[in-house]
């Protein structure tokens, strides 16, 4: 081999010459800077394009090829994704060029001893040269056509077997019918409709319970009948405050109700906002993250930090 050989593929581009020395194509990298989805690396030669590989970024960057381009090709190269692709290989030697078409010269040889014999050999080395060009360009054109057929003839017998075993599969699918009739009569209707019952009981649980983006959780226990509470409004309120745990920290369940003007920020950020729209006479039961209560402090020694409350509430006076 001799020199080094590269190119750098970039998306929406093409990249076409006539091979001026011949050269080995041996590997097919991502760039650096990579995009996700795939990139598929594409040859034109003789207006047919073919796939040489495909990369995914983070899973396959890179792949080694095997494939040599020789001189007076006419190729093209292009990619197809959003990201670029380096191509790179060795230009060959013309000695090694010519070793790569020696068996081809042995196929069609037939046809070339007929008009040739030893006194031709002699006679002038530069025709002999042309010559061997012009077989080199009909050989090379030949066993490029026999790479791409042999595998298009593979492709076509698979279906043939997929058919194959497809058809097998039938029988037996056919005769299993009557027993997939026996097994229909077990299904009981009585059970059928059962399920949807007990389907019905948590939509109606779920419709009165919300989940608001900061966390909040708002459940109506009780739906009241009285006026709603709105901001600015003074209410009383009946509660108890729970950990997760269940452990009691607060409450008020008799006596004189707690009272603050909602929305106001008197209270925690929690109950201003799962209070809003309660019905006077209703209960509710909020779950409040920590942001929305004592927060990373905490409220010592009954509240420690970053500590969910949980209250429930019953709203008994409305000014």
């Amino acid at each position: 081999m001799l020199g080094f050989w590269g190119l750098t593929v970039f998306p929406e581009k093409t990249y076409s010459q006539v091979v001026e020395n011949s050269f080995k194509l041996s590997m097919a990298a991502l760039d650096e800077e990579t995009k996700p989805g795939r990139s598929s690396i594409r040859v034109t030669v003789d207006k047919k394009t073919f796939i040489l590989c495909s990369l995914t970024a983070g899973k396959v960057e890179q792949q080694t090829l095997d494939l040599v381009f020789t001189e007076g090709e006419e190729i093209t190269f292009s990619v197809s994704g959003e990201n670029s692709v380096h191509l790179s290989g060795n230009y060959l030697p013309d000695d090694e060029g010519m070793d790569f078409d020696s068996d081809e010269e042995d196929m069609y040889g037939d046809e070339d001893d007929e008009d040739m014999d030893e006194d031709e050999e002699e006679d002038d080395e530069e025709e002999e040269d042309e010559e061997e060009d012009e077989t080199v360009i009909v050989t090379k054109g030949a066993k490029r056509v026999a790479q791409f057929e042999e595998p298009k003839k593979a492709a076509a017998a698979v279906p043939e077997k997929k058919q194959k075993v497809a058809e097998a599969k039938a029988v037996p699918v056919k005769k299993e019918e009557p027993k997939k009739k026996e097994a229909a009569p077990k299904k009981e209707e009585p059970k059928k409709k059962e399920e949807p019952k007990k389907k019905e009981e948590p939509k109606k649980k779920e419709d009165n319970k919300k989940v608001l983006a900061n966390g909040l959780i708002i459940e109506d226990v009780k739906v009241g009948t009285g006026a709603a509470a709105k901001s600015g409004k003074k209410i009383g309120m009946r509660y108890i405050g729970r950990l997760l745990n269940g452990k009691v920290f607060d409450k008020n369940t008799s006596g004189k109700p707690f009272n603050f003007n909602l929305g106001r920020g008197e209270v925690i950020k929690g109950w201003d906002l799962g209070i809003q729209g309660m019905m006077l006479g209703g209960e509710r039961r909020l779950t409040i993250p920590p942001a929305l209560a004592y927060g990373a402090q905490g409220a010592p020694p009954d509240i420690p930090r970053n500590a969910t409350l949980v209250f429930e509430v019953k709203l008994v006076t409305l000014k």
